[in-house]
């Protein structure tokens, strides 16, 4: 991303409405605001640095952060080139900060320390240095990025310089103005009002003026000083009094011990210069430098930590206490918080009977069962719990049948949670897409059930705004309020049992905890677009041999990829992977993808047997014979014939299932009926829902790229259906 720019003039246009009423305010929607404001996001170089945008500007309003800069030895970097997206919270929110301090050390008991912290807080000038470096790098980054680029919710692009990623959510804010469109700070009996877009980062500091471009980097300016929290996920859960029940929970199953778990104590990093490549290092990057039949250097970077981290999905009290009432578990008006345990534990009983009786701390009990299913094993920050790149989404088609959507294994041992996206279809490309919510184990989309269709609403995951009064992203994790509990029991079993569309990026925990997920490409050749890759016994639910190379990208929106997710196995490569867990017992179909580059001089696809396994300590048995992944889909043995009016479409899939294929799902315009995209059926099996099972692919030649975007997991009753499984 160019650093060199500034926003478009009109990037801070704010929809002038003359109303009488603020109902009229009220249909406008954000997404059509943020469109008026942002027309293009065109940008141009401004010629000031951050630190003459702070030193030279015209309120004075920045002279105490400065001096935190300064005292942070700082300063100087906001001075010289680079990419810099800077923070800047004004000197009231400076002033606040340490009122706030000197206010929170009145309630420490030494009177020693107390008075020792007042005093370091008395201004900026007693700060020890160890605050202000925490300040400063909490509110830089050392990368550009603007509001004008970023989605409705979620979270930076890129961590701060204390490696934190800083989440936010928009909202529409009413701002009153004069006859001659001038801000004022309050109604004022003024009956003329504009709208825009506007965000809070962290939830609790509101941008007040965003994307001051500047020649090396960006300033958004802020009105209180943020505060990431430095507590795990369960210490977090316990500031928090809207959700004491599901809290209380959570510390009685001791499932607050894995939410304190962060760093991989027995992780080292990787030594650059004794990896087990043949490709030569850039010391300047601390990358390997490797090429594919297309890309000749492509930079691998392996993480510096293995992080444990999690999300969290916590039902308020709110809702739960008449909910436990309802189900006859607690008594009306009891709001003891040990009754509401108990209540919770009761429930727990009646959805997983087999475990009643059992200690809440062992995994197979009720409640642990219970808790379990709200936990996943990995961060998503809201805009990362689907694909929401703008690039990507703009090739997603068929929204009114199919919403955007992932598969996640929970902490609930053999469960998964499918979370869906629903966009409005009305959407057209280029502009920002109006997402209707993101659910939890919906199924079928309203436009379907109108027409009759089988349609299970799920359950909606509220954005940050949701939780105004606490923090919500933790050192290892993050949680969000849903509006029932979650529950793993036969109906919603039975509303999973549907064609398992597994994203490579999602298939291990470590993928998305390292970062790897997420990355779009900008640019063919960009040096700041890394693949990601993992060393050998630290990557959950993948294993390898020594000479296979294993890397985690995100391609750009217009690669032969499925959502641009990619895994890319190189070499005389033999890797397996856990198959994720099936809701009910029956015989499956396993499809893996392939982009095959067909006829091209540059294909370097190979030939591999693949392999299946019941259980960890079981046998392997081949389930194809050495299946060519160089073939273009018009091979006969594949069977792939473009549809057109004069074809016979279903001809066509039976054909090419019967050989043991399909065509590649026709939701994203890049793969649709491409003939060197399509999804090769592996084997079938009868799989059960309480049971572990691995795939194995094993390179058979003298070397070869195997990527692939997908696993599926269909079962009987959707591929051998009396209507023919939809082509999405």
């Amino acid at each position: 991303m160019n650093s060199l720019r500034q926003k478009n003039p009109f990037g801070k246009l704010m929809l002038a409405v003359a109303v009488t009423t603020i109902a009229g305010a009220l249909q406008v929607s954000c997404s059509d605001v943020w469109s008026e404001q942002h027309p293009g996001n065109y940008y141009i170089n401004s010629g000031e640095t951050v630190a003459t945008f702070l030193e030279n500007h015209p309120s004075g309003e920045f002279t105490k952060f400065v001096y935190i800069l300064k005292a942070a030895n700082i300063w100087g970097e906001m001075k010289t080139y680079g990419e810099h997206t800077l923070f800047a919270p004004t000197n009231d929110a400076i002033d606040e900060y340490l009122k706030q301090r000197r206010e929170e050390a009145q309630l420490v008991k030494d009177q020693y320390k107390r008075d020792s912290i007042i005093a370091a807080f008395a201004s900026v000038e007693t700060l020890p240095f160890k605050v202000c470096d925490s300040i400063a790098k909490t509110h830089l980054c050392t990368k550009t990025f603007y509001c004008a680029d970023m989605g409705g919710d979620g979270a930076f692009p890129y961590p701060n310089m204390l490696d934190r990623f800083l989440s936010y959510y928009s909202y529409e804010d009413t701002i009153w103005t004069d006859e001659d469109g001038n801000n004022l700070k309050n109604k004022e009996g003024r009956d003329t009002f504009k709208i825009k877009v506007a965000y809070r980062v962290n939830q609790e500091s509101k941008i007040i003026e965003d994307d001051d471009s500047v020649q090396n980097g960006v300033v958004h300016i802020i009105d209180k000083v943020l505060r990431p929290s430095n507590k795990f996920l369960s210490g977090l859960l316990k500031e928090n009094k809207e959700i004491s029940i599901f809290t209380k929970a959570i510390f009685a199953t001791k499932l607050s011990d894995t939410l304190d778990m962060y760093v991989d104590p027995n992780y080292t990093p990787v030594s650059y210069d004794s990896t087990v490549t043949c490709y030569h290092t850039t010391p300047d990057l601390c990358a390997v430098i490797y090429s594919t039949a297309y890309e000749s250097d492509e930079h691998a970077t392996w993480p510096e930590q293995r992080k444990f981290m999690y999300t969290l999905f916590a039902v308020p009290d709110s809702i739960l206490r008449p909910f436990l009432i309802n189900q006859g578990c607690l008594a009306e008006g009891d709001n003891d918080e040990n009754a509401g345990l108990d209540a919770l534990r009761k429930y727990a009983e009646s959805v997983y009977p087999d475990g009643k009786g059992k200690a809440d701390t062992l995994r197979e009990s009720s409640l642990n069962q219970l808790i379990s299913y709200h936990i996943l094993p990995m961060i998503l920050t809201y805009d990362q719990l689907n694909t929401s790149q703008q690039e990507l989404l703009d090739n997603r088609v068929f929204c009114d049948e199919l919403d955007v959507e992932d598969f996640y294994e929970t902490m609930l041992p053999h469960s998964l949670m499918r979370i869906s996206t629903a966009y409005d279809i009305a959407s057209k490309p280029n502009v920002k897409k109006n997402r209707r919510g993101i659910f939890i184990n919906r199924r079928g989309t309203v436009e379907l059930a109108e027409k009759g269709e089988p349609f299970v609403p799920g359950i909606k995951i509220h954005d940050l705004s949701s939780i105004t009064s606490f923090k919500s992203s933790a050192l290892n994790g993050i949680y969000y309020y849903v509006d029932t509990l979650l529950l793993y029991d036969d109906a919603t079993r039975r509303t999973l049992n549907t064609r398992i569309r597994v994203m490579s990026s999602t298939m291990s925990p470590d993928f998305i905890n390292s970062g790897a997920r997420g990355r779009l490409l900008k640019s063919e050749g960009d040096a700041d677009d890394y693949t990601t890759g993992f060393k050998h016994g630290f990557c959950k639910n993948f294993d390898w041999s020594q000479e296979t190379e294993f890397y985690v990208r995100y391609r750009n929106a217009g690669f032969g990829t499925l959502y641009g997710d990619e895994i890319t196995v190189k070499n005389v490569y033999d890797i397996n992977y856990r198959l994720p867990a099936v809701p009910v017992d029956g015989t499956y179909e396993v499809r893996v993808w392939n982009n095959s580059l067909g006829t091209s001089s540059k294909n370097d696809r190979g030939m591999a047997i693949f392999y299946f396994r019941e259980g960890k300590d079981g046998d392997w048995e081949a389930c194809t014979t050495p299946l060519d992944m160089r073939l273009a889909g018009s091979n006969p043995r594949v069977g792939w014939v473009q549809y057109s009016s004069s074809t016979d479409s279903l001809a066509i899939d039976r054909t090419m299932h019967n050989n043991g294929y399909m065509k590649a799902p026709d939701i994203y315009k890049n793969i649709a009926d491409s003939e060197n995209c399509y999804r090769m059926i592996v084997t079938k099996q009868f799989m059960r829902a309480n049971q572990d099972y691995y795939l194995r692919m094993r390179q058979v030649l003298a070397a070869g790229v195997m990527p692939f975007s997908f696993v599926e997991l269909a079962s009987k009753s959707i591929y051998d259906a009396e209507t023919p499984e939809d082509r999405h």
